[in-house]
């Protein structure tokens, strides 16, 4: 979906109290954010509650959203936001579990040497993304994971568009060396 359907959607929500552009919005943004809201707390259910908070706010607060630019920053700001609201409760009452069955799944359908090899680097991928720090973290699943441009990711953090290029230069560099592809000679 472009940024013109997207932002025609919005207005239909906002100005016209459209359900069923609501309804397209919710299923074309839905995943993008529960993944990122994933990102953040490392919990399947407090990321789906996260995500279902952001679409609830958005439906009630529609008549007051009609000046959003942007919806996609938008809900990444907000999907952001009650993030931290939550880890900040979590870490005031110490009681941030993390369970493995919260993990979520990538399917690949490919031939069985393909798939070791890809589950290999995933793995090596997955690791090297978790070790980043969290400002760079943040930058590389906003850009590379969402497609999300520099300003966007910029303005969703807080911070500059030479910050959000540096802090992904950094992760780059960090993945190329964890992965560190190596072409066989045939």
């Amino acid at each position: 979906m472009d940024q013109c359907t997207i932002n025609e959607l919005f207005k239909n929500i906002t100005v016209n109290n459209d359900q069923a552009a609501f309804k397209a919005f919710y299923h074309h943004f839905f995943i993008r954010l529960l993944r990122f809201s994933f990102s953040l707390t490392r919990s399947k259910e407090v990321a789906e509650e996260i995500t279902n908070d952001v679409f609830m706010h958005c439906w009630q607060k529609r008549q007051s959203l009609t000046d959003i630019k942007n919806p996609q920053v938008y809900l990444f700001v907000v999907a952001k936001n009650k993030a931290i609201d939550y880890m900040r409760k979590q870490a005031s009452s110490r009681q941030v579990v993390f369970a493995e069955e919260d993990k979520l799944e990538i399917a690949f359908e490919s031939d069985p040497e393909q798939l070791m090899i890809s589950a290999e680097m995933i793995r090596k991928m997955e690791y090297t993304i978790e070790q980043l720090p969290p400002k760079c973290k943040m930058v590389y699943i906003l850009v590379k994971q969402y497609d999300l441009r520099y300003k966007e990711v910029a303005t969703i953090l807080n911070l500059s568009v030479k910050t959000v290029e540096n802090q992904l230069a950094i992760a780059m560099k960090r993945l190329t060396a964890a992965v560190n592809f190596t072409l066989e000679k045939a």
